[in-house]
């Protein structure tokens, strides 16, 4: 699968498990993920409290964020998170 924001690669996801609506895997990164660090940082820091006014808001809009399988299906996620090490869990929409 590939993660995309609007219609920006953010990244191949691979190893992906889920349970029903909940999904996890493991995200390569391409160099486009790096406007998104500090947002996912905030998002995955228990010990930070997320300040939604600090990020643009199309980036929290769940609406922007998909992803596409190796048949080019595009489906609908809630925001990702994507830990340090790469982890990233999703919902689907």
């Amino acid at each position: 699968m590939k993660l995309y924001y609007i219609d920006e690669y953010i990244g191949k996801i691979t190893n992906i498990e889920g349970e029903g609506f909940w999904m996890s895997g493991r995200i390569h990164p391409t160099k486009n993920i790096v406007k998104f660090t500090d947002l996912f940082v905030a998002l995955t820091d228990e010990d930070n409290e997320f300040r939604p006014e600090q990020y643009e808001e199309a980036w929290l809009d769940d609406t922007n964020w998909f992803v596409v399988d190796e048949k080019e299906n595009k489906r609908g996620i809630d925001l990702p998170a994507v830990y340090f090490l790469r982890d990233i869990w999703w919902k689907w929409r």
